[in-house]
């Protein structure tokens, strides 16, 4: 075997999922870039309907890891797919139970969180639940 089989992945699921961290982390940093550059412009007096459009500019570096998420979905085997989707689902009953406590502590007059603290739970709980998800099927 040569050196360069030896570098390829040897299967379609190791493929699928190279791909998609090759593509994640190109996104990744379009998206870092974009929101430097957004953030910029509009602490630099853009006006107008420019500042909205501006503003939802690092949509689109985010489109595109998501988009590459779903093909890895569509391109991984059924064993590795299981294991997503019980993550994922772990991770938004986490994500809800969650929600709800911070909810009855807001009658409390705890302040309210940005909506960037779900998706960080969201993201957080699945890369937290998936390894012990996985050994469920060793």
């Amino acid at each position: 075997m040569t050196k360069s089989e030896q570098a390829r992945p040897t299967n379609p699921t190791d493929a699928a999922k190279r791909l998609y961290q090759i593509r994640f982390w190109l996104g990744i940093a379009a998206y870092v870039a974009v929101v430097l550059a957004s953030t910029y412009a509009l602490n630099n007096g853009l006006t107008g309907t420019w500042r909205i459009v501006v503003a939802l500019a690092p949509l689109v570096p985010i489109a595109v890891v998501f988009a590459s998420f779903i093909e890895m979905m569509q391109r991984i085997d059924e064993l590795e797919r299981q294991i997503h989707l019980e993550a994922l689902a772990i991770a938004a009953g986490v994500t809800a139970m969650l929600a709800v406590t911070y909810g009855f502590l807001e009658v409390a007059h705890l302040p309210r969180p940005s909506a960037w603290c779900t998706y960080a739970v969201v993201m957080i709980a699945w890369w937290a639940a998936t390894p012990f998800v996985s050994r469920k099927y060793r």
